[in-house]
């Protein structure tokens, strides 16, 4: 998850409640990263078979949301806000 020092300024001044609201988007956005990998990864080749193939695409989901992500935690966090 995600570390209270990584979290944007804006989050972190808002409070408990905000950053909460945040961490919640942010994984949804993992949530999503990994599922649209799995689905490029397709059903053969180096991304889908073989002993390291879940690693990998663990590794790529993670890298696509790791610093500002796609965008999409920030997003829903504004969304969410009242």
């Amino acid at each position: 998850m995600i570390a209270d020092v990584a979290l944007p300024a804006d989050v972190r001044a808002a409070g408990p409640d905000a950053i909460a609201t945040y961490k919640a988007a942010a994984g949804f956005e993992q949530l999503l990263a990994n599922e649209l990998v799995k689905a490029l990864a397709g059903e053969s080749g180096p991304l889908a078979d073989g002993p390291y193939a879940l690693q990998m695409q663990e590794s790529l989901s993670s890298a696509l949301v790791s610093g500002p992500g796609l965008g999409l935690a920030q997003r829903l966090y504004k969304e969410m806000r009242p």
